[in-house]
């Protein structure tokens, strides 16, 4: 706990969080100098069943930081992450789907059949992850300038069944999207409809979170949700949208892929269109 003190806010309450969640059943309960390698080890191979490659890498990096800082401080005497090696692959850029244009225009086909198609339309105009599409709110655009600005998240934790607000993924995340044409349609149209919309008690809630920039308190209040399931009156939570995904790409008749290859296929198209590879990146 006095390790993590000294990391940023941002930074703390993400690996406490991680901490608490995961390995705290493994290492939580013990003297620090009592960690050895083994038990480090034990950690990620627990993880290994359930998290992404990148998952486990961060939190490799972050164990090695705080326990390098408390050699430093002479806490303890050898770091208990020596020896200890990473396995697991982070997966290749190449492993993950991209639509061809054929694929795409069937896609989307199908997906003017769903509930779902305003969303799975605008990831393919601005690039958005999944988590800020949830999170996306009213106060984040600018119908003036045509403009969407990422600068929170919203997902729901199954195992905990509560919903959880926070910042985008990294420092770079934070950024302001120009809207397309098509884009600006879709979200006037969606605002046009908001007071036709169903709403559950779930909307009230105000959600609290630590702001990546900042260090301060942010909040996220669900009432002012872009995107709401037209038949719960709540936000859509993050598996649902993989699940009705595949059922479109069996209508469509293409190959099965999760939300993350619409962010991958919009950034192919942006470059097949001319689009500086730096301006994408920002």
């Amino acid at each position: 706990a006095h390790i993590v003190g000294d990391l940023a806010p941002n930074t703390r309450r993400n690996y406490r969080e991680r901490y608490e969640y995961n390995v705290k059943p493994l290492i939580g309960g013990m003297q620090l100098a009592d960690v050895k390698p083994m038990h480090c080890k034990m950690v990620f191979n627990q993880m290994e069943a359930s998290y992404a490659g990148s998952t486990i890498r961060q939190t490799y990096i972050a164990m090695g930081t705080m326990f390098r800082a408390t050699v430093m401080n002479d806490m303890i005497q050898k770091h208990p992450m020596d020896g200890v090696r990473f396995t697991k692959p982070v997966r290749a850029v190449d492993d993950i789907k991209c639509l061809t244009t054929d694929e795409q225009q069937k896609f989307m086909e199908a997906a003017k059949r769903s509930h779902n198609y305003a969303q799975y339309a605008l990831i393919l105009e601005t690039g958005l992850r999944t988590g800020e599409v949830i999170g996306l709110t009213w106060d984040a655009i600018d119908w003036k300038a045509r403009t969407l600005t990422v600068n929170k998240t919203l997902e729901f934790r199954h195992k905990q069944k509560v919903w959880r607000a926070g910042p985008p993924k990294t420092q770079q995340s934070y950024r302001t999207i120009p809207l397309t044409s098509h884009a600006y349609d879709i979200l006037k149209q969606l605002y046009s409809q908001v007071s036709e919309r169903k709403e559950s008690e779930l909307l009230n809630s105000t959600l609290e979170y630590m702001d990546r920039r900042t260090g301060e308190t942010a909040s996220l209040c669900m009432r002012d949700l872009v995107f709401i399931n037209w038949r719960t009156g709540e936000p859509a939570k993050n598996s649902s949208y993989d699940t009705h995904l595949y059922k479109l790409c069996d209508e469509a008749g293409i190959q099965r892929f999760c939300m993350h290859a619409l962010r991958h296929t919009y950034a192919t198209r942006a470059i097949e269109s001319g689009m500086q590879p730096k301006v994408l990146q920002k």
